[in-house]
């Protein structure tokens, strides 16, 4: 579930989800809810991905990336990208 294998394709993994949530996020700070919505509309609503996540999965990968430290939070509660240093 985390790693592709020849049941699960990269667009199901974590690992895959995870590229098309950062490549969502890109440079912003952003809300989790803001993040979903902007998801869904880039990704399932366009019906790009065979299987799109739930919201539930897209919960856990968020938690996955955090761990990795692919992502962060704020002090209010918004997700930003770990991978690009923003300049304030």
């Amino acid at each position: 579930m985390i790693l592709p294998n020849k049941y699960v394709t990269t667009s199901e993994s974590y690992i895959g989800i995870s590229s098309l949530i950062l490549n969502t996020l890109g440079k912003r700070t952003i809300t989790i809810d803001k993040l979903w919505k902007d998801f869904e509309k880039k990704y399932i609503i366009k019906a790009n991905l065979k299987n799109p996540p739930t919201f539930h999965k897209y919960v856990l990968v968020l938690n996955f990336m955090f761990m990795v430290g692919m992502i962060n939070y704020t002090e209010k509660g918004e997700i930003v990208n770990e991978n690009i240093k923003i300049n304030n």
